[in-house]
């Protein structure tokens, strides 16, 4: 408890609590002043299945069009927000200008939108990174986003258990066909997962290539159960 107490009392010396987006002094939960938080894109209304947002006049228990068409290896996917104006910039300030102290109150969000509302899992399994890929930027945000819920949720995370073995290109560049593909054999498991209910951490779900192949994999090595959590959902897939 004490050297605990002794991160966060550095964590905020080092970065206070104002408003991450209009720099409000104070000490706000998710470091966010409550008009700017009230003004996040959250993703309430949306797909159960791929989180996908959904028309204000589609009930929010209805599945989209493509998950009715495919049916997945998902069951459920959470996403805190819609990715646009200012989560993309946060979460790109996070992944590609090494602001790990923004993991924190964007897991928060996180944790925030998951409630009392989810089926407690077995264990959290975030999207692993390529070697080199983890050599250039120096961190997973996944496995970051996945520390933050495990000990806050007081759930277990294995950041072990999914390796990518093939360096692919980056999916941002492709589109959803390439993206598939591009996954072809890019993943390999390290254990039997009989029986478990899994949940696949992640930053964005843009297209679902990502989660939908892992979740294969893990379906395909016993998994009971796979859902996904991540921070934020584009709005088209």
């Amino acid at each position: 408890m004490k050297v605990n107490n002794c991160i966060n009392f550095i964590q905020n010396l080092l970065y206070p609590r104002d408003c991450l987006l209009c720099g409000a002094a104070g000490d706000f939960e998710h470091h966010l002043c409550p008009p700017c938080h009230r003004r996040l894109p959250f993703n309430h209304h949306a797909c159960p299945c791929c989180a996908l947002p959904l028309p204000p006049q589609v009930p929010s228990s209805q599945l989209c069009g493509r998950c009715i068409r495919r049916p997945a290896d998902i069951t459920r996917t959470i996403t805190a927000m819609t990715y646009q104006p200012p989560v993309n910039r946060l979460i790109g300030m996070l992944k590609f200008h090494n602001r790990l102290h923004l993991v924190e109150p964007l897991a928060g969000l996180l944790i925030e939108r998951l409630g009392e509302d989810y089926d407690r899992p077995d264990l959290l399994i975030p999207v692993p990174l390529h070697p080199l890929r983890l050599r250039q930027r120096g961190f997973n945000q996944s496995v970051e986003i996945a520390r933050v819920l495990a000990r806050r949720c007081g759930l277990d995370y294995d950041w072990r258990l999914c390796r990518r073995i093939r360096h692919t290109p980056p999916q941002a560049e492709l589109d959803r066909e390439a993206r598939r593909k591009n996954l072809h054999r890019a993943f390999q498991l390290c254990a039997d997962l009989g029986g478990a209910h899994l949940v696949v951490v992640d930053d964005v779900v843009t297209t679902g290539a990502t989660v939908a192949e892992l979740g294969r994999l893990l379906k395909k090595a016993g998994a009971k159960r796979v859902d996904v959590w991540a921070l934020a959902r584009t709005s088209i897939s």
